[in-house]
Order: structure tokens, then sequence, then C-alpha cells
């Protein structure tokens, strides 16, 4: 009760021991007290019961556990015994699945075993025949991998023809040879450890890698195959030959892993060594192109592999730095250059190996194009076919080396391994499938050949046209053509050919049959005819005719329609060595043409000819004397069995000078009108052809400029100056920074470019082509570049780089040559207003035209060659501006016309400004005395038939008028020349027309075939020339018999002829050691040079070697200035030598010399005029020379030596003859020789005429003789003053100064100045 009744002290607030302690410490106590004894009391009152309740349950599990330990007792005895039962029953079930499973696991590989014998047994046989085979193969090894070796390290820079004869021809016999030394000379029953039709293919490589290869767009031709395989097997870093870019294109992609990263470079990059250092270091691949023929110093090291080992790393020196060498590095070289010269240090560290596209080759790759043009449907077919061919072909490989593999690394029981064995079994059922798919798409495969192989005949003549396109270099470096260009332009003539006709499905095979015919030809003409007018518009006008009739001999030849011996002789010609008697031919025919009809005879058709032409030796003389002779019934039977082809043999042989005339009707007839007739130059059509990657290259002619038709056409599509999208350039010092920036910001922007005069920037242009290519990879589509330049002094010349001008389209637009066209074109410079401004109007344009005249004249007589000028000149249309200007100023200056000041001005200071040589400025001066004088004003006559107007009645559209209705037909009369310049032009032009087409291999074969056949006939031009080379001059026994000699009167002329003994035997040497050169380069016993290579290509086009003079022949260089060929010059030089043979037999003067057989004829004059100084006491500088021609014809009828002088024979008369019989007027004597004749007209078609024996005599200056760089001039108006060349060049081949009596009542010296009359000392036969 008192626990209850305190309770409510307990809940006052202050009844705490904190309140309690504020109040009273005792007090706090006790409340503290109170406080506590509550809290027990509580608590024992709550636990009490419990510790009872734990009590009387702690009994509970005791009498309970006591109960369980007897329970468990019991438990324990009942689980030891379940434990042995259990025990027995495991022992029993284990030794029963013992059993079962031994059951199960030999029946599961019994199933297997059966299974991997299932899935092996198809392969059984085929590896059962490659052990076989592989052993046998194991024996020929030694000699298979040497064969291989060799044909990786020789065969690169060969072609196929050449690969093929070194194998079987040098290599195989030389490896067998070797071997039966080897085996002791083992005869009969012993095996040459050679496959005896070893595959060099297959031996280097594997149908898979080929596959690869041809997947990674390397061309499927053999040829192509082998150079892979050189590249890759090669030790030495492979240098591609690559001038249609086939090689480089598979090496990018072969390369393209990002493992290899590819880099591309150039010679001369910034960046270079720094690319390559890093490539050396990391193993990556470099790919150098566009090489020339030299290679930087720097790079030696890393082509040469010269490797510096250091521990367990290699390092190679680049520059001054030592770098890292990867193993896993690869080094590529490439060059666009068809045909480069490499030093033998290039050669023998790098492999060789020659991509250039073959024929066959080609034409397989041009079939593909056409077929795939022509029926997509079977190319896209045939494309994934081969594409699937190839993928089938590599799967193939790496499922059987799965196989293999698997069989190889399997462990243990075979028949255990199921994870092998299925997948064995799924690889053989891919195998099967793949060889199912395989066998189907070659049976399809051969039936798209079957169709394909129908338009076989339009790649044939396409290939045909591109190795034609390639060959056309040799003919001007500007011709010169990309495989690129030649696609598109192949593309563009299947495009223009269009559909024809219904779809197949609706046609018999008949009319399919028919209509793919009809489609082959339709698409063989356009395609020829669109690659020869992409040709044709770059050509100049000389060699359009020479292109236009290679075009058509090498068509007939490959379409079997004309025999190619044939062909090769229309090229060649033919001459008989041992022509015989002319009979009554000899009345009317020049014996070098009876020797020419004889060999015709070698041909079936012509057999007997030269008889049938005795026997009708009237009825020939007709035909031959006909002007146009090409379209004259041939006399006799023999007319009714010429072919066309033999035609122009008996043209060639007989009438070269129409042979021209007849080749364009023989293409016309062939070909078709399109092949002659060109349409005039459209520059819309051109540029439709060009692109951003494509510039336009413009052939600069006189009287040509191409700006106005690129800035016309820019107009027409909205590109001027005006509005900043057109910029022309004429480059020049310091252009070169702004044609570089214009190119670029136009390349970005769009724009056209014209950069004019290109041939100034030659060493700028390669940075531009480089520039070019790459601007063009991203460039706006309206980036157009346009260039122009001058064709290089000589064709054989180089001024553009080859890369640049293969990827242009050139454009060589010449103005008509023609007189009317330059007259007219002369006039139109002008306008009325000039006129106007002079204070004589009148006398003006009577003077003006008669300038004009005189311009298109100058002009024009180019085309007669070095007859017409010894030396090229650029007359221009501002000599003629310029001459106006002047005239108009001295008219308006003068009361009367100053006639002379004139001519001065015009003949010495323009136009003969351009006039380096004496002859030259003559002829010039000579047309001004014609034309510029007062006969003007009153009708004088420009030319026969022309005669210039009354300037009172014509006003400026009145002259060009009666120019266009008046003016004569064109002929040599117009230049106040012989009708036989228009022949010997003519001639000229069939001879040169010929020789460019031997040049580039003649008419009849293609693309390399005819090598052996052309290697034979430089064989035999060897032997002919080593049997009839004579011995050299015996010089010391000569000086020692000359010695006593020198001091007499004869010396000087003893020196001459030890001179000139000195000098052919420096000629025979150099001829005996270079064909002793050739022969052992020929042998494998010596590289071959580029003289030797020279020496060949002269051989092959009969030319004396070292005529071109970027030869690297010295026959040409030590031997006499002449025009003949090879076998004529060879002829004329044993005649030399036995004139040298009896003139130092006893040393004893000749008393007539063939002045033309010495290597210095004007040594031989001036010891003439020394022998005759010490005679007579006179200054050799007091004296000249004096020519007579005698009435003596013949060497043999001179008796005795000259007085005061010496006697010459062997000389030739051009553009005139002398006069002999009762034209020659009354004899005279000169120093105790009878003289007679004067010069007179040429015989019609006799181009150069003999001149009889001439008195070369020694005469004392006179003081009224004008001293000139050429001789001392007469002024007399009856001696034709008459140079004296060495051959029918003229110009640097000068020699002396004749002097000609003409007939002054008959002619003046004019006339035979404009005649360009000249003698020479040898012709050109």
């Amino acid at each position: 009760r008192n626990f209850k009744d305190v309770r409510k002290y307990l809940d006052q607030e202050y009844f705490n021991v904190k309140e309690m302690q504020n109040k009273n410490s005792a007090a706090a106590g006790i409340c503290n007290f109170v406080i506590n004894i509550v809290k027990y009391y509580d608590t024992v009152k709550d636990i009490e019961p419990k510790k009872q309740a734990l009590k009387e349950a702690t009994n509970q599990l005791n009498d309970a556990n006591s109960k369980l330990t007897s329970v468990m007792d019991s438990v324990a005895k009942l689980e030891a015994r379940l434990e042995k039962l259990t025990t027995e029953l495991k022992e029993a079930n284990r030794s029963k699945q013992e059993a079962m499973d031994a059951v199960v696991t030999g029946e599961r590989k019994l199933n297997l075993a059966q299974r991997l014998t299932t899935a092996l047994s198809s392969e059984n046989q085929r590896w059962a025949e490659n052990v076989v085979a592989l052993k046998q193969k194991d024996k020929l090894l030694p000699g298979d991998a040497l064969l291989a070796s060799a044909f990786v390290a020789y065969m690169g820079p060969f072609t196929k023809p050449f690969r093929v004869h070194l194998m079987e021809n040098v290599f195989r016999p030389f490896l067998e040879k070797e071997f039966r030394k080897i085996s002791n000379g083992t005869g009969e029953g012993y095996t040459f450890p050679l496959s005896q039709n070893m595959d060099v293919v297959a031996s280097l490589t594997t149908n898979a890698d080929v596959a690869q290869w041809n997947a990674d767009s390397l061309p499927a031709d053999v040829v192509s195959t082998e150079n892979g395989c050189i590249v890759c097997n090669s030790n030495r870093w492979p240098l591609i030959i690559d001038p249609q870019l086939q090689g480089i294109s598979w090496i990018k992609q072969k390369e393209s892993a990002p493992e290899r990263n590819l880099k591309i470079v150039r010679l001369g990059q910034h960046d270079l060594i720094q690319k390559l250092e890093i490539a050396l270091e990391n193993g990556y691949t470099i790919l150098i192109e566009n090489l020339g023929e030299s290679i930087d110093a720097v790079l030696m090291p890393v082509i040469q592999r010269s490797t510096i080992a250091r521990g367990n790393k290699q390092f190679i020196k680049l520059g001054d730095k030592e770098c890292d060498f990867n193993p896993k590095f690869r080094l590529y070289l490439h060059t666009k250059l068809s045909n480069p010269h490499y030093p033998p240090e290039i050669q023998a560290e790098t492999t060789l190996v020659n991509f250039t596209v073959t024929m066959m080759g080609l034409e397989d790759q041009l079939l593909n194009l056409v077929v795939e043009k022509e029926r997509p449907d079977l190319a896209s077919l045939s494309n994934s076919l081969v594409q699937q061919q190839n993928e089938f072909t590599i799967q193939m490989n790496q499922l059987e080396d799965d196989i293999l593999h698997k069989l190889a690394a399997a462990e243990g029981d075979i028949t255990e391994n199921v994870e092998l064995i299925e997948g064995l079994e799924k690889t053989k059922e891919t195998c099967d499938i793949i060889q199912q798919k395989s066998e189907l798409a070659k049976k399809t495969q051969r039936d798209i050949l079957v169709t394909s192989e129908k338009y076989r005949s339009v790649a044939n003549r396409s290939a045909l046209l591109f190795f034609l396109m390639t060959d056309l270099v040799k003919i001007h470096t500007y011709y010169i053509y990309s495989l690129a260009a030649f696609q598109q332009v192949f593309y563009r003539g299947i495009e223009i050919s269009g559909s024809d006709g219904p779809t197949e499905s609706e046609l018999t095979d008949d009319e399919k049959e028919a209509k793919v015919k009809a489609r082959c030809d339709k698409l063989l003409n356009n395609i020829t005819l669109s690659v020869f007018n992409y040709v044709r518009r770059g050509l100049f006008e000389a060699d359009k005719l020479t292109v236009a009739t290679l075009l058509t001999l090498k068509i007939l030849v490959n379409d079997g329609k004309v025999d190619a011996d044939e062909v090769e002789f229309l090229v060649n010609g033919g001459s008989s060595i041992d022509p015989g008697n002319m009979g009554p031919l000899q009345e009317w025919m020049p014996e070098s043409i009876w020797a020419k009809v004889k060999a015709l005879e070698t041909l079936p058709r012509f057999k007997g000819f030269g008889d049938s032409m005795q026997s009708d030796s009237d009825e020939w003389r007709d035909w031959f004397d006909t002007e146009q002779a090409e379209e004259a019934q041939i006399p006799g039977e023999i007319s009714t069995i010429l072919s066309a082809i033999d035609r122009l043999m008996l043209l060639r042989a007989m009438r070269p000078d129409r042979l021209m005339n007849s080749l364009a009707s023989f293409v016309t007839n062939t070909m078709g009108k399109d092949y002659i007739s060109q349409k005039p130059f459209s520059m819309s059509s051109a540029f439709e052809e060009t692109n951003k990657r494509t510039p336009m290259f413009f052939v600069l002619f006189a009287g040509v400029d191409p700006t106005p038709w690129v800035e016309g056409l820019g107009k027409e599509k909205g590109i001027s100056t005006e509005n900043r999208r057109f910029v022309n350039i004429s480059m020049g010092q310091g252009q070169e920074a702004p044609a570089e920036a214009v190119v670029k910001q136009f390349a970005q922007e769009g724009g056209w470019v014209m950069l004019q005069n290109c041939h100034l920037m030659s060493s700028w242009v390669p940075k531009l082509e480089r520039l070019l290519e790459v601007v063009s990879e991203g460039a706006h589509e309206d980036f157009r570049c346009f260039i122009s330049a001058e064709p290089p002094p000589m064709a054989s010349m180089i001024n553009m780089p080859e890369s640049l001008m293969q990827s242009c389209i050139k454009v060589a637009n010449e103005a008509p040559s023609d007189v009317q066209s330059n007259l007219i074109r002369a006039w139109d410079n002008f306008s009325p207003d000039i006129f106007e401004s002079c204070n004589k109007p009148g006398q003006m344009k009577a003077c003006l035209f008669s300038l004009c005249w005189f311009h298109a004249i100058v002009s024009g007589r180019r085309r007669f060659g070095q007859q017409g000028w010894s030396r090229k000149y650029s007359f221009n249309t501002g000599d003629l501006v310029i001459c106006s200007n002047v005239l108009r100023s001295y008219l308006d200056a003068n009361p009367i016309v100053p006639w002379d000041d004139l001519r001065y001005i015009f003949g010495e200071i323009m136009y003969g400004g351009h006039i380096t040589d004496a002859w030259d400025r003559r002829t010039c001066n000579t047309y001004l005395q014609e034309y510029q004088q007062n006969g003007l004003f009153h009708e004088l006559e420009l030319a026969p038939g022309f005669k210039s107007p009354n300037p009172s009645d014509f006003d400026y559209d009145a002259y060009i008028k009666y120019t266009e209705n008046s003016m004569p037909p064109e002929s040599p009369l117009l230049f106040g020349m012989h009708p036989n310049a228009e022949i010997g032009f003519r001639t000229n032009s069939t001879e040169k027309l010929f020789f460019d087409i031997l040049a580039m291999g003649g008419g009849s074969d293609g693309a390399g075939s005819g090598e052996g056949s052309q290697r034979n006939a430089v064989r035999e031009t060897m032997t002919y020339i080593q049997e009839r080379l004579p011995e050299e001059f015996e010089m010391v026994s000569l000086s020692l018999k000359a010695k006593p000699l020198l001091e007499g009167p004869a010396g000087p002329y003893i020196v001459v002829a030890l001179q000139e003994c000195s000098r052919m035997n420096a000629l025979i040497s150099e001829i005996r050691k270079s064909i002793s050169d050739l022969d052992k380069g020929l042998k494998g016993q010596l590289n071959m040079s580029q003289a030797m290579e020279d020496l060949v290509s002269a051989f092959n086009m009969n030319q004396w070697p070292g005529r071109d003079p970027f030869s690297k022949c010295m026959w040409e260089k030590l031997a006499w200035p002449s025009q003949k060929n090879l076998s004529s010059q060879f002829s004329d030089m044993l005649l030399r030598v036995d004139q040298l043979a009896k003139w130092t037999e006893e040393l004893e003067t000749p008393k007539s010399i063939w002045l033309p057989g010495l290597f210095n004829p004007s040594s031989y004059l001036t010891a003439a005029q020394q022998v005759t100084a010490r005679d007579t006491g006179v200054a050799l500088d007091k004296m000249t020379i004096e020519t007579h021609f005698t009435n003596m014809w013949d060497a043999s009828d001179v008796k005795d030596y000259a007085k005061d002088g010496t006697y010459i024979q062997g000389l030739y008369l051009e553009g005139a003859r002398w006069s002999q019989g009762e034209g020659a007027g009354d004899a005279y004597e000169v120093s105790g020789t009878i003289c007679s004749g004067y010069l007179c007209n040429s015989k019609l078609k006799e181009l150069m005429s003999p001149a009889p024996v001439i008195y070369i005599k020694i005469v004392p200056i006179q003081q009224h003789w004008e001293a000139s760089s050429v001789g001392f001039l007469r002024h007399d108006p009856q001696i034709y003053e008459c140079p004296v060349y060495t051959t029918s060049f003229r110009g640097p081949t000068y020699v002396f100064m004749a002097t000609l009596r003409i007939d002054d009542s008959a002619s003046t010296v004019a006339k035979w100045t404009l005649l360009g009359v000249a003698l020479l000392l040898q012709t050109n036969d």
C-alpha cells in the first residue's frame, strides 16, 4: 500500500533530485532513495513469476533429454546398419553403369569414325594424287627453284616474247648443261631435276593469290600475273615501269590495308624524308610515284637495303640520321616513262618490272569493256561470277588449309573429338556447295564467253588503235596519250553508236548472229573514227596523212586484207643492187628509178615488170610524164592485175611526188572521206570532252591565237573576265606564283584559267603538272585549265612533261598555208582607216597590198623546205604590222616613195631581222626588189597571171574580192620557183611520211610483234657492214712517206690527204667498235647502253646512226654531213675510202678530185689557194675562188692538172641545170681550160642535174668586189653567185660560193635567186 500511495508524489514536477538539491540536500537524498526503491519494487514484481516458470521448464527439459538420449542410441545403431547396405548398393550400380558407358562409347566412336571416313573419303583420291605429284615435284624442286629464281631476278623488264625466248632458249639449256656436268656426264636415262613444262606462275604463287590480285584490280592477262609474281617474290624493291598506270592501281589496292598505312610520295616532295622515316620505323609501305630517270642519292641506302646491325635491331642511314629498320617495311618505286634508262646501280639494286600493257592483254580488257557496254546483263553476270570464283578459290584454299590444320593439331583419339569431326563435316559440306556452284559458274562463264567472243573484233581493233596512238610519240613528243584518255574516247565511240533494233528475245538465232555482226561493224567504224578524230585534232597538218595512212595499213594487215610483206615493201621502198641494162628506158628514165623498178620484181604480181616496161617504153614514158600519174591509165596488161596497194608501190618507185595524192585517195576509198576531209575546229565540241581533271592544250602556230576561242566559249557559258571567273596569264618570269594562286583558287571556287606560252617556263611546268593533279581531286566542277605552248624546234625535243601531255586534250589548229589564205589573212590585219590616215592613200593601198603579198610569199615559201629557205624563220604578223606603220610614216614624210629606204628596212631590219643566212637574206631582198617598185602603180605582175590592182579603182573590200576571184592556182610559179620545187616538196613529203611510219615500227605489225624479224634484220645489217668494212689506213707509214713531200709544191694537198685519212680512220674505228659492242650486247656479254639501243633503232630504220641529234651514237659526229640512208651512205663511204687509197698510194694529187668524197672539202680548196699563192707569189689573203664549168662531163676526160687552181667533179645543180650541146653556146678558154655553157631551166622531174667537171680557178681579189661572210660578191649581171652546200639540207652545210655564167639576154640574177639554185656535193639517194 505504501508503494501505491507514494506514486502521487512521484508524479509531481518538483519531486526530482535536481529540484530537491536546490532546496535541501537531505531532502534530495530521501527523494533519490524513494525514486530508486520504487523502481526496484516494480522490477522485482515483474521478474519473480518468470523465475518460477523457468525453474519448472528446466525440470521438464531434463526429463525430456533423458528420454532423447535413449532414443538416439537406438537410431545410431539403425544408421550404421543402413550405411552398410547403401554402400553395397552403390557398388552394384557403379559396376552396372560402367558396363553401359562402355557400350555407348563404343557405339559413339564407331559412328564418329564412320562420319570422319565419309567426310574425308572424297579427298582421299585427290590427296593421294597430290602426294604422288609432290613427291615428283620434290625431285624436280632444285631445277624449278633455280628457274623460278632466274625468272624473278631477270625477266621483269622484258616483253612476253623475249621472256619466253630467255626461259626456253637460254636459261633452261644452261641449267640442263650444268646439271649434266654435276651428273659427271650421265647419259641416257638421266632425269634432269627440272620440269619439262614448268609453269613459273604456279611455282611462285597460288591460284588463291592470283585471284586476290585480280580482285585488287591487277589485269588478268598472263604478263600482268607474271609481273605480280615478280613483285611479290623479289627480295629487291620493285621499280615498276607503268605508262598506263595499271601497275600502280594494283599496288594501291594491294597495300590498302590499314596496318600497311600506305603513303604515296614523289621525289622533291618536302615531307618525303619524314614520311619515309616513319615508314621505316613502323614497317609501313611507301610508294614513290612518277620517277624520272634519276633517283636522289639520299634514298640509295634504302634502295640498297644498306642496314646496320646493332644487337637485335637493324638501322638504316637516311641522310645524316640513322633510323630503325622494321622488317615489315615495303618500298615500291614507280615511273610513268615508257622506256626509261636507269644507271646500272639502280638496275642492280632494284627489280625492274615492265607493266606496259600488251596487245593481247589490252584486247582482253577492252573486250570486257565492250561487253559491259553492249551487254550489261552478261557483263554484270560475268563480273559477279568472276568475283564469286575468286572468292571461292580463296575460300576453298582456306577451308582446305583449315581441314589439314585441324587434323594435324588433333590430340589423342581423333574418333572421340566430336567438335573436330563436326567441324570437318561442315567444312566438307561447304566445299561441296562451293564445288557445285563453281561447276555451274564455269558452265555459265563458258556460255558468256561464247557470246562475248562475238565482240572480239571490236576489242582487237581497239587495241590496235591504242598501240598506234602510243607509237605516235616517235613522230613528235606532243603526240603522247594515256590509256585512260583512250578509254574515254573508246567509250565515246560506243555511245555514238546508239542501240540497234529489237531485243534478242524477239529474234531467231540467225537474226541474232546477223545483228551482232552488223553491230560490231558499226562499233568498229565509230570507235575507229572517234579515236582518229581525237588524235587528228592534236596533229600538225604535215602528219595527218601520215597517221591516216598508217592507220589504214595497220587495219588492212590486221584484218587480213593485205599481206604484211607488201606493206613493208611499200614503207621501206626497195632498190636493186644490180638492176641490169635499162634498154630503151635509158632515154628518159633516171637510173635510180630503174633500180626501184627492178626491186618491184621481187613481188609476185610484178614478175617480169622491167621487161614489160622495156617493151612498152613509149607508153610508160607518157605515163611517167603525165602530171597526175596516179589517175592515169597504167600501160600494159599489168594494169588489170594490180591491186590498190600495188599501185601505191608503183608510184613509190616511179612517181613519189604523186604518192601523197594517191595515198589520200587510198585512205578515202578504204576508210571513208572523213579520214581525209576534216571538219573545221569546234571549240564547243572539244570543250565537251574536258572536265576538271582534263586540261586542254593548244599548240601555238604563227597566225593562230586560241585566246578568242576560249573567251568566246566562256562568255556563252557565263565565264568571263568581267565576272572574275576567267583569268588569262601570259607566262614569263615572275608569273609562276600568280598562276599557281589562280589555279588553286579556281579549283576551289570554279573558273577558267588560261596559261599561255608555257614553253617559256619549261622548268616550272612539271610543278604545274603536279599542282593540277593535286587540286583536281576535289576541284569544283566548273574548274578548267587551258594551256598553250609553241612546239619545240625539233620533233624529238621535249618541252612539256610527258604526264601532262598524256592527260591533256590537244588542239593543233594550224592556219591554212596556201598563198591565197595567207594573203587574205595578212590583209585582214588592217582596216580601211589605215588608208584614210595616210596622206597618199592610193600609194598606201598599192604598197600595202604588195607588202601583204610579200608576207604571204615569204611565209609560204617554207613549204619547199631548204630550197625555199635554208633555215626555218618565224615570220609573223607583227613584222607585217610594223612594216605597215613604217610604210605609212615614210609615205607621209616623203614627196615620192623612198623605195630604197623601205626595202632596206623591210629586208634588213624587220623581216631580215629573223634571217641568219646570207643567201636567204639575198632571196628576201630579191623579192622586195621585185615587189616594192614603181610598177605597183601600173599593174605590176606580182606573179604569173596576178597583177597588182590599180589603187584608184579598188577599195579595201575590192582587194579581198580580187584575191578570191583572180588568184591563180597554187603552184611554185607564184613564188618564182620551178615546178620541180613542187615535185621535190611532194617527194620529200612522201619520204618523210614513210620514214615516220618506219620510225613507228612499220605499217604491218602491231604492239611488239615482229621483234624476231627486226632482230634478224639488225644481225644482217651488222654482218653486211662488218664484211665490207675496210681496214684503217696505216698512218705511221703514210706520215713517213709524206714527210719528204710536205716541203714540195704539193705539200698542202698532202696535208689534206693525211687529215682525210686520219678522220676516216676515226670513223672506221668507231664503226667497228660500236658494232662489236652491239654484238656483245645482243649476246648478253655487255649491258645494253643507250648508244647500242640507238644503233639498233638506226639499223631498223636504215638510218645512218647518230642522225637523230639526241642519239648517243658517234657515227654521224665522225662522218661528213649527209642526208643519205644507211646503205647508201655506207656505199658512199667505201667510194671515199677507194679515193683516199688511190691518192695515198703514191701521194700523187689527183688531176680532178671528187670533192664530195672529202670530209672537209673547204680544206682542199684552201690547199689549192696555198699552192697557187706559192706559185704566183700573191698573198693568200688576197686571193679567192672563181668557178668555170668545163665541157668535160667525165673525170676520165681530165688529162692534165689545172693551171692556177684545180679540177673538181661529182657536184649537182638543184633548181637549174647546166646547158650542154647546142644550148651551151660558144666555148671559151680560161687559163688553157675549155669551158662552155650557161645556167638554164631544169627539165621537168629532174630535181638534181649533174654538173660537168668544174675548174676551180684561184684569182686575185678585185677592188670592186664586195667582201661578205660567204665570199667576195661580184655583182655582175652575167654571173650568178651560187652557194655550194654539202647536202640538200643547205644552211649549216655551206662550203663555198661558185660563180656561174648566165645568159643575161634571157634571164636575170633575180630569176635564179628566187629559183633557189644551188650546187650540192651529193644527192639524197
